[in-house]
């Protein structure tokens, strides 16, 4: 969910497979190329029955995060994808032409703060002075900056550690760092695994937004089969919700975290289809203002014109 700036095209042209996104492949108006993460749209859309009888191909192209994917429908690489808000904000920096077209809410405690199982830390106001460990730019660091803003605290008091889901988690172990703001399912394999401690948040300090997103391009040439994708994600999603067992053990499958880590997260969140309406624009907005605020943004951005109705 964070957004590396320093990833050239070339490497994102690279971390997908040659032939996904091949020139005769997207000459095709017949031919959808899909932006995906380990355990992420293909799983799912395969678990639920979604990619039966589906009156298109499908190319995908495999990426390790949401932020070179979302490079890569800059570059007209790819037709669509699914990221998160965080490294979509980040992106319109550069007036790409990438387009919101659909939107989902992960609600409960999918974003979190975790300090050790023996830490005298027992909520956010204690984090003060701290050091705190996140990816920068992602929404584990926008949690902590709305924290600090809500208590009228200037940015810098949390010493916060930019740091790799995997150093922060490593920093959090050995004490490097106090505390690890972070997403599922990492929190949840630091709990299981490592003993670490969820301490209670503000829910409304972690909005949960992803998005499915288009390109100019593909909203030109291939709307109709983005909106049956998008149709089909959403029953993908209520699909996990009503089926968590089975979704469990699919993405356990597919990514390799323990069974134990993946029931965890996936019951104490919700994940699914909300409209893009006037309110979720604005509180796009609010994330994008707040990060522009905290020197992270090179100019303001306007939300509103990169969300595309279909």
């Amino acid at each position: 969910m964070s957004f590396n700036t320093s990833m050239s095209r070339r490497a994102v042209l690279t971390i997908g497979a040659a032939g996904a996104l091949s020139a005769c492949v997207k000459g095709s108006s017949k031919t959808l190329v899909i932006g995906d993460q380990r355990g992420g749209i293909q799983a799912l859309l395969e678990a639920s029955g979604q990619l039966k009888d589906v009156p298109y191909a499908i190319q995908w192209a495999q990426f390790p995060n949401a932020a070179p994917l979302i490079e890569a429908l800059g570059a007209g690489a790819i037709d669509t994808g699914v990221g998160g808000d965080a490294p979509f904000i980040f992106s319109l920096q550069a007036n790409a032409g990438v387009k919101a077209i659909a939107a989902f809410r992960a609600k409960g405690a999918a974003t979190t703060v975790l300090v050790s199982g023996t830490s005298p830390i027992k909520g956010f106001d204690d984090l003060l002075g701290k050091r705190v460990a996140t990816p920068r730019g992602s929404i584990g660091h926008y949690v902590l900056l709305a924290g600090l803003k809500r208590l009228g605290k200037p940015f810098d008091a949390i010493d916060m550690k930019f740091l790799s889901p995997s150093d922060g988690r490593a920093a959090l172990a050995s004490g490097t760092v106090d505390a690890w703001a972070i997403w599922d399912p990492y929190a949840a394999i630091g709990e299981l695994s490592d003993g670490m401690r969820i301490i209670p948040i503000d829910r409304s300090l972690t909005p949960g937004l992803g998005f499915v997103f288009g390109t100019d391009a593909s909203l030109r040439d291939k709307r109709p089969l983005l909106a049956d994708l998008t149709a089909r994600f959403a029953a993908a999603r209520t699909w996990g919700e009503t089926h968590r067992e089975a979704y469990a053990q699919m993405l356990t499958k597919q990514t390799g975290v323990p069974l134990a880590a993946t029931r965890r997260y996936l019951n104490r969140s919700v994940n699914v289809p909300v409209p893009i309406d006037t309110g979720l624009i604005a509180e796009e907005q609010g994330i994008a203002d707040l990060f522009q605020e905290a020197g992270l943004l090179t100019k303001p951005v306007q939300v509103a014109p990169n969300f595309q109705q279909l």
